[in-house]
């Protein structure tokens, strides 16, 4: 059962759903995503459904890919397997806590902002080990493993420039849909092993 939905077409798909989806939500409704009110949380807490596909398709589509590239690179990690299950619960829990007051940190917004945390770190953490443990094994591993803490470093300082805002949302996202997708489907992801 599994082994059909990671597969080729659906990964895809997901993926592109996902990107589109997520670059063209926040410009939706005139908001401006470059406004600290302009994120996707404070964009839907009228408008869930919305919110729901989100995170549904941009969860979803990564872990997806993901499998997929542990399957393409014949990887098995239970581990990093829990990993990516939290990161979709992670992407459940920010959903179900829309709609919290922003005008103090109440017990709902900061289940809120946690859940964004968890959600961060187990959407990454699942792509970086994979590059990290095998980057002995596969030349090419180096470059995507820099790039995929080049991508956390962008998150990072688009945080520190414009703060709270859907660009911080939307911008990591996409890169790392691009780079699941040129890992799983592009040449540049046919990387050879390395002869111990």
């Amino acid at each position: 059962m599994l082994e059909k939905i990671v597969s080729k077409p659906v990964c895809i798909i997901t993926l592109a759903c996902a990107f589109v989806y997520g670059l063209v939500l926040p410009f939706c409704w005139g908001n401006d995503p470059t406004s600290e009110l302009g994120t996707l949380s404070l964009l839907c807490e009228n408008r869930k459904l919305w919110f729901w596909v989100w995170g549904i398709l941009s969860s979803g589509g990564i872990i997806l890919n993901t499998q997929y590239m542990y399957k393409k690179y014949d990887y098995k990690s239970n581990f990093l397997n829990a990993l990516c299950a939290l990161g979709f619960i992670g992407i459940v829990c920010v959903a179900l806590t829309l709609g919290h007051p922003i005008d103090s940190w109440n017990p709902k917004r900061i289940l809120h902002w946690v859940a964004t945390g968890l959600y961060i770190v187990f959407t990454i953490a699942p792509i970086a080990l994979f590059f990290i443990v095998n980057i002995k094994k596969y030349k090419g591993f180096r470059a995507f493993t820099v790039c995929t803490f080049l991508i956390l470093a962008a998150f990072l300082l688009i945080f520190g420039i414009m703060g709270k805002s859907a660009v911080m949302e939307m911008v990591p996202l996409a890169m790392f849909e691009a780079l699941l997708f040129t890992v799983n489907f592009t040449p540049i992801g046919k990387v050879s092993k390395i002869q111990q």
